[in-house]
């Protein structure tokens, strides 16, 4: 044999020397096969060791959170069922319908209450000759013939006021990305909202202030009615709905013949409302039904895929995309599946965990303004802020991140408690101001303070849910009053309504971010009105 294909080494053994000769060539084969099988298992191995630790750090998360008593399962937060009898459901589909159907004037002309002229000051938009907006302007006459012709459509809705209850059937367990939304009519809600609010406003021009109360309270059962879908985005349009009926409900309280029964009425309805608890009703149940679309996600790369697909057809109709743009996403969600989804689901989970404690802590400790600064600090730490709101391109997948589809909502999710806490504001205000008046009409004059209104009025004097401080009040020398909150700033500045310094709006809105102060509007002088018209914010 050559000896240049051997490779030689001596061996001792029982005092004697052996030499094994073995080819070389064969040697370095077994070396590269064996390195070869060494790489490869890493390559096989590391990913499946580094997917298991992710996805077994999210389960240990999921282990705590139950531990510690919070619902993670979706019968623990599924609302209980509407027995037959008190489900009004299918009254509202029959009055959405007409909604939909409808196409006079209250399809285009607009009729909106407590219309804000100057800080702190709204026109009593039913005293007014005509209805005037920036698309026109229109007659009494004509907004007041379009209600009678919709008078079936109004009848359903205040039907609903004696049994305020939707059971839509939800598929809550389809997860939050494949619920059927239509099913539910949100936006036939609002819009219905807004039909009630100019029909109620063509009762006051009329002077039937009974009529106007019957539709602002079923505004209201509407809200009620919504309380228990929980999910986010209806308590957004339950939100905007209450936000309608406080503009309705200053209103009313410029008509001159009201009666303390008829304020009573609404300030019930008024104070049955609850915001808090729906919130946080809603948030955990969009925790649970987001676990089960990232389990649904993670089932395959089509389900994931098909998902962006629906929204890419509805941003961008009719775009078509070649193969490797699809081949290099398609890469992207396996990627999801197996690795990217699992820190995702954790920053999601933590991120609700931190919303929902501060919905609690607010229902309890009353401070919301520390409250939410706490919340926005965690969120940050989180790695959760604004940065994250904005890393979802659904007509573009090249500008999709992938790391962060389920914890980008987390940011805007957020920004719903800075919504719940306006909302808290204006109840309490709204709330506080029927209490007044029903002090005035027994008394002839508003109190010298809301502790007056204890426990005739009101059960206990009503609260800032900016800083839990009581509701501000005082009574004015010409017989009118104060009434505010401390609004977005925390600040009390002495009941100023005007916006801040430095700061440019068109928007009167009495709860303006950028307002001083939350002041509940004074009706204005016929010359502020004039004024207005003459010289419209711009």
């Amino acid at each position: 044999m050559n000896a240049d294909c051997l490779f030689t080494f001596p061996i001792r053994a029982n005092s004697r020397n052996w030499r094994i000769e073995i080819p070389s060539q064969m040697s370095r084969r077994r070396k590269i096969l064996i390195v070869l099988v060494v790489v490869l298992g890493a390559a096989i191995l590391i990913p499946v060791i580094h997917h298991y630790r992710l996805r077994a750090a999210t389960e240990a998360y999921i282990v705590e959170l139950k531990a510690k008593g919070e619902p993670m399962e979706l019968a623990q937060v599924i609302p209980p069922p509407v027995p037959p009898e008190q489900n009004s459901a299918d009254t509202f589909h029959r009055a959405a319908a007409l909604v939909d159907a409808d196409r006079s004037a209250l399809e285009t002309s607009y009729v909106y209450g407590m219309k804000m002229v100057a800080p702190g000051r709204a026109m009593i938009r039913w005293q007014q000759p005509d209805i005037r907006d920036t698309d026109g302007t229109n007659s009494w006459e004509n907004v007041t013939a379009a209600v009678v012709q919709n008078a079936k459509t109004f009848a359903l809705l205040q039907q609903i006021i004696e049994k305020p209850a939707f059971d839509f059937s939800i598929e809550y367990d389809r997860g939050v990305a494949d619920l059927n939304f239509t099913n539910f009519d949100l936006a036939e809600s609002k819009r219905s909202a807004l039909r009630l609010e100019a029909a109620a406003l063509c009762a006051l021009h009329q002077g039937d202030t009974a009529s106007a109360g019957k539709n602002l309270r079923a505004m209201l059962a509407l809200v009620k009615a919504m309380r228990d879908e929980r999910l986010v985005i209806s308590e957004l349009v339950r939100i905007a709905i209450a936000q309608i009926a406080v503009t309705v409900t200053w209103e009313i309280l410029q008509s001159p013949n009201l009666t303390d029964e008829q304020l009573a009425e609404l300030q019930r309805d008024w104070m049955i409302l609850d915001f808090i608890q729906s919130d946080e009703n809603a948030l955990a149940m969009e925790r649970v039904t987001g676990q089960i679309t990232a389990a649904t996600w993670r089932s395959s790369n089509s389900r994931l895929e098909d998902y962006f697909d629906t929204w890419f057809q509805l941003s961008e109709p009719g775009k078509k995309e070649n193969f490797f743009e699809r081949a290099k996403f398609g890469t992207q969600v396996f990627r999801w599946r197996y690795w990217w989804s699992y820190p995702d689901e954790l920053r999601t989970l933590k991120g609700y965990q931190i919303m929902l404690e501060s919905l609690r802590n607010a229902e309890t400790n009353h401070s919301w303004q520390t409250i939410l600064r706490e919340q926005q600090n965690k969120l940050e730490r989180l790695g959760i802020n604004t940065n994250s709101a904005g890393s979802l391109w659904f007509s573009d997948r090249n500008k999709i991140d992938l790391h962060s589809i389920m914890s980008a909502s987390v940011f805007s999710l957020g920004a719903v408690f800075n919504k719940v806490m306006r909302v808290e504001a204006a109840r309490q205000a709204t709330v506080t101001a029927i209490a007044l008046k029903r002090y005035q009409l027994k008394h002839g004059s508003y109190p010298a303070d809301l502790n007056s209104l204890v426990p005739e009025f009101l059960p206990a004097v009503p609260f800032d849910p900016v800083d839990g401080q009581p509701l501000r009040y005082r009574r004015n020398a010409d017989g009118t009053f104060l009434l505010y909150s401390v609004g977005d700033n925390g600040k009390d500045d002495d009941g100023d309504p005007s916006l801040e310094k430095g700061v440019q709006s068109s928007s009167f809105y009495w709860e303006n971010p950028h307002a001083r102060d939350w002041v509940w509007p004074q009706p204005a002088t016929a010359e502020e009105v004039q004024s207005f018209y003459e010289h419209p914010p711009k």
